[in-house]
């Protein structure tokens, strides 16, 4: 991965923040996406190399990589897969793997007519933790958790709330402004 460019689509969310933290301690340019332009400077802050806060983001991504980068990691919704898909040079690979903006199906896909040629597109639901295919087993948990310690992964909770506050906790994120995981600590 080191030297590949990477664009994470949906970066600011908990899920784009630690795939941040990844692909920079990797070695990865890191071209980070993000609805808010004031979002912006944590992304920059985080390492990412680039932030784009701009709606057409493959045209922004292509302008600044004519031939394509190396791999796409989207964490929005399908409608934006065939536009990650644009972004991508031959051989290049994009993964969707989020949902932010929900679950709508791509009305009438056609793959042949829609999908450029020579790139690879693969799916992964976190549901499939844990099982056959992808045991956990699988999962580096204890250099997670090293590099957490180390400071090098930046995991921590956007905001902590006691239990008597779960309903500020509930308006934060349904207002989409929690910018990463919320907390809740339960009663002793």
């Amino acid at each position: 991965m080191s030297g590949q460019v990477l664009v994470i689509r949906g970066a600011t969310s908990a899920l784009g923040q630690a795939a941040l933290d990844i692909a920079t301690h990797a070695g990865a340019v890191v071209v980070a996406s993000t609805r808010r332009r004031e979002r912006a400077s944590m992304l920059q802050a985080r390492g990412a190399d680039v932030v784009i806060a701009t709606p057409d983001l493959s045209c922004d991504v292509r302008r600044r990589h004519p031939t394509g980068v190396d791999a796409v990691l989207d964490l929005v919704r399908n409608s934006t897969i065939l536009d990650s898909l644009g972004m991508l040079r031959r051989g290049g690979r994009a993964c969707l793997a989020g949902f932010l903006g929900g679950l709508a199906p791509l009305p009438a896909f056609n793959p042949l007519l829609q999908m450029p040629s020579g790139v690879h597109w693969s799916f992964f639901g976190s549901f499939m933790s844990g099982t056959a295919e992808f045991p956990l087993s699988d999962v580096p948990f204890q250099t997670i958790v090293d590099r957490v310690a180390a400071g090098t992964y930046r995991a921590k909770p956007a905001r902590v709330f006691e239990f008597d506050e779960i309903r500020d906790a509930h308006r934060l994120m349904e207002s989409n402004q929690a910018n990463g995981k919320l907390v809740v600590r339960g009663v002793e």
